[in-house]
């Protein structure tokens, strides 16, 4: 999964990280992404990271902080 080589040295616990690959799926999806590794789900991962960095810890408040993200890019 593309999303673990960009957080897979910063200070997160497994649940976390967990969480993180979920919302990513989820957000890839919601952008109809495919599974391929390209600059937007780049993208959608740094947001994600971004988010969790703010201390975000619900799936449901990470998807919509990383769509705000994404939208102020």
């Amino acid at each position: 999964m593309p999303i673990y080589r960009l957080f897979r040295h910063l200070p997160f616990d497994p649940e976390h990280v967990d969480l993180m690959s979920t919302v990513f799926e989820r957000v890839s999806l919601d952008l109809g992404l495919g599974h391929t590794e390209d600059a937007i789900r780049d993208l959608v991962a740094k947001a994600i990271i971004e988010c969790a960095q703010r201390g975000v810890r619900d799936p449901e408040k990470m998807r919509r902080c990383a769509h705000d993200v994404l939208q102020s890019v």
